[in-house]
């Protein structure tokens, strides 16, 4: 009989959002792995709040989506991408995808993204009840981003938040976090040191790959094939820190050998093209998400690609941007701190360039000698693909989610 497996997760293609992904892909994997998998999202509407054509908010869809069964739930979805917006989005997932767990026949294991926070209050609960192995996926440390942001400010929000987290941490059979960073702080929290295992994110290098895909990127966004194209692609969030690209394109504005493309969308991206206007920034293209079967196009458009953070929010984690540009054979010149894991991957693979968060001079003044220096871009380029494809395969992470995964399903 095969086990039952229940992923649970707010992102999921054809969402654009890189963990989403993922966690299709886990998915798809493990279903060929012998597990019978059941994956409760919601209605893709991500990063705008406008749900995709070709779907209709009901409250409850089924899809078969690579011999996985998808199951989305109806939640709230708006435009505004304010807080209260936000969080009415958050409730009712929690709500909904309860409502379809407690309906739903048991599962051997649950693995949940913890993201919303609001999971880790239901989950544990309907786990117990349903006496179903409950493994949370940390991709983010909530709320301490929000509270950096200023986004939560309420102390009393803040501490029942900061209750939430610990519970989950403690409630569950087993804690996964993509990085070292992560499990100290699961560990500081009260998270058993024993349960929480260290699983990066990964990337799948059999599909993104280097190539000369990219000419109809850069076309698409009026760049010529001679120049230098600096690529920033992801979600344009206050997190992102990507308003020092801006500000390096003002440095190299006479430089016309160099160009800059932002391909993403997100709640800071109409600032974004508005402040690149109002600079009369002519060396800076902008283009929405792309379509799924265009990812490799946009990985290879550029000739090197960009990474930023904004100050104090690069110590946590590596972005999935950061794989899916190794993977494509692309050096990386990164604006995050230098003690933060990006830097650390980036030193290790010897594959890309680290300057200071916010520092436009510093970025501007990489980009301007890897412009100018062929071989050395092609080494970074190639140094990153060889690093991706020994260390970052989605075969290596799937292989330890599977055994895990498996343990806690023998358990019961």
């Amino acid at each position: 009989m095969k086990r039952r497996l229940t992923i649970l997760t707010q992102w999921y293609p054809p969402e654009q959002a890189p963990f989403g992904r993922m966690m299709h892909e886990l998915a798809s994997d493990l279903a060929r792995r012998d597990w019978d998998v059941t994956v409760i999202t919601g209605f893709p509407n991500h990063p705008r709040g406008e749900v995709f054509g070709g779907y209709r908010k009901r409250w409850l869809l089924e899809e078969l989506d690579a011999d996985a069964s998808v199951q989305r739930v109806w939640l709230a979805t708006s435009t505004n991408r304010g807080l209260l917006a936000r969080l009415a989005t958050f409730a009712t997932f929690t709500l909904t995808s309860a409502w379809r767990f407690l309906r739903r026949p048991r599962a051997d294991v649950v693995f949940a993204v913890l993201q919303p926070l609001s999971v880790g209050v239901t989950l544990p609960v309907i786990a117990w009840l349903k006496r179903s192995k409950l493994v949370f996926n940390l991709q983010d440390l909530h709320p301490d981003t929000q509270v950096r942001l200023g986004m939560i400010r309420n102390p009393w929000l803040i501490a029942s938040l900061r209750a939430v987290e610990h519970f989950a941490y403690r409630h569950c059979a087993a804690l996964t976090v993509i990085c070292e960073p992560f499990r100290t702080h699961a560990v500081n929290c009260g998270a058993p040191e024993e349960r929480v295992h260290v699983v990066p994110n990964w990337v799948d290098t059999a599909r993104i790959r280097p190539g000369p895909d990219g000419g109809e990127i850069r076309r698409a966004a009026g760049l010529d094939d001679g120049q230098f194209v600096a690529l920033w692609a992801g979600t344009l969030g206050f997190v992102s820190g990507a308003g020092v690209v801006l500000e390096a394109a003002q440095l190299l504005r006479d430089d016309r050998h160099v160009r800059f493309l932002i391909v993403g969308d997100g709640p800071i991206r109409t600032q974004l093209i508005e402040r690149a206007r109002e600079l009369g920034l002519d060396n800076v293209a902008f283009l929405p998400f792309q379509p799924e079967d265009r990812l490799v196009a946009v990985q290879t458009a550029g000739d090197v690609s960009i990474v930023t953070l904004a100050r104090e929010f690069a110590e946590s984690s590596v972005p999935s941007k950061v794989l899916a540009y190794m993977a494509a054979g692309r050096g990386v010149v990164a604006a995050v701190d230098q003690h933060s894991p990006t830097a650390k991957l980036l030193h290790d693979a010897a594959c890309g360039v680290v300057v200071e968060p916010d520092d436009a001079r510093a970025l501007a003044d990489a980009l301007r000698g890897l412009a100018h220096d062929t071989n050395r871009v092609r080494k970074l380029g190639a140094c990153a693909r060889v690093h991706a494809v020994r260390y970052l395969s989605r075969e290596a992470a799937v292989d330890h989610y599977d055994r895990l995964l498996s343990e806690l399903a023998a358990q019961r």
